[in-house]
């Protein structure tokens, strides 16, 4: 029987780079399945720790399945001036990035209301965040108003969880400029949460707003 040289030497190389890339494939799809449990096991811990629904003001207990560390609240179609709002999650020492920190946070409208008919107690403007490995969240929304008829600052509500700290508040965003943020407020500011809550929105690319706001766990 008559067969070609060249193809079996070419069998046989190819049959060899296999062999030994099996280990280091097998390797990969390891550390990604090992990753994906670990993710799962920190999202399980973190549900645990957040505060049943009837918690006044908490929300993490709702966080979705897909969770990034970036959200959007509000769409092109809802009133109100855009705005961007960012920052780091840091451990207690302040220096070390915090990473898999949930964040639930919520605010009123530009009419300063919550939930209207058919919505949630906390409105439309809600949602989660997952602080990535360098402990990095972003949300896109629109500033908040006061509430109708009071002297009380616009804000953005907040809570933290993490796999082994329960879900608890930290100091809401306030608005500098805004004529309402109380001497109180100023001279407490960032006993919860750390750093500076009180955040300077300032003009970015495409009319959006920006500013940030670190936390420190």
């Amino acid at each position: 029987m008559e067969y070609n040289t060249t193809d079996r030497r070419d069998f046989l190389r190819q049959a060899s780079m296999a062999a030994l890339a099996f280990p280091l494939l097998a390797g990969c799809k390891g550390e990604m399945w090992a990753s994906q449990v670990a993710e799962s096991d920190v999202l399980t811990m973190i549900r645990k720790n957040a505060q049943p629904e009837s918690a006044e003001g908490m929300g993490a207990i709702d966080f979705p399945a897909a969770v990034s560390w970036k959200t959007e609240l509000a769409t092109a179609k809802d009133e109100g001036e855009p705005m961007l709002i960012s920052g780091t999650v840091y451990l207690p020492d302040g220096k070390t990035p915090a990473p898999n920190t949930l964040i639930y946070l919520y605010h009123t409208d530009m009419y300063g209301i919550y939930g209207r008919a058919g919505q949630h107690k906390h409105g439309k403007f809600r949602g989660w965040m997952l602080t990535d490995a360098k402990g990095r969240y972003e949300f896109r929304s629109i500033r908040p108003a006061s509430y109708p008829n009071t002297t009380f600052a616009a804000h953005v509500h907040m809570t933290i969880t993490t796999a082994d700290k329960r879900e608890d508040w930290i100091d809401s965003i306030l608005f500098e400029g805004d004529r309402f943020i109380s001497t109180r407020e100023r001279e407490q500011a960032g006993r919860r949460g750390g750093f500076q809550p009180i955040v300077k929105l300032v003009p970015g690319s495409g009319g959006m707003m920006r500013a940030t706001r670190d936390i420190r766990l």
